[in-house]
């Protein structure tokens, strides 16, 4: 005959051997489904969430073509996302996912622009006011954002401007030049 002791260990052992089943069953029949929806609603969310950032991003290239903020040296992601209703991290992954660039060289890039324009409009600007009128802080950071960008120095990058514009101007530059 079996002892009770035997009979109870067995039963304990066999609803735990159960249990582990059941659990183990309902664990993993029901991770697909869980899983399936998380799924789901990131890509709704990663949809919704890559609208608004293009949506900021457009925001962005309007205010600053059109009000021409970049010529602000003290402008700060912070004063943008104010500006455009949003934080400074949707505002930097805007700029992350479609410009490639982060805050200061997409900045720069407007700088740098509007810096070629004025050479090639006016150029008897000293490189103070260059930098001022285009919103570099200093004549060092406009010096280095050119470089970086052109590979050239300031000067040479200036020659060169200044040379493609009286060719614009000029077809004959060549000639009268040689």
């Amino acid at each position: 005959m079996l002892h009770p002791d035997s009979i109870t260990l067995a039963l304990t052992l066999s609803g735990v051997f159960i249990l582990c089943v059941l659990l183990f069953y309902f664990k993993h029949k029901k991770k697909p489904k869980i899983i399936q929806l998380i799924n789901e609603a990131n890509t709704t969310n990663s949809r919704q969430n890559m609208e608004q950032l293009r949506e900021i991003a457009d925001k962005l290239n309007v205010i600053l073509t059109d009000k021409k903020m970049y010529t602000n040296p003290e402008l700060s992601i912070h004063d943008l996302a104010a500006i455009i209703g949003t934080n400074r991290s949707y505002v930097s992954s805007s700029i992350n996912i479609f410009y490639n660039q982060n805050f200061c060289s997409y900045i720069n890039q407007y700088r740098l622009n509007e810096l070629k324009e004025t050479i090639k409009e006016e150029n008897y600007f000293t490189q103070k006011e260059l930098a001022v009128r285009c919103g570099f802080g200093s004549i060092d950071t406009m010096k280095r954002a050119v470089k970086q960008k052109t590979g050239l120095s300031m000067k040479d990058w200036k020659e060169l401007l200044v040379e493609e514009k009286h060719k614009n101007d000029n077809p004959n530059f060549r000639q009268l030049r040689n």
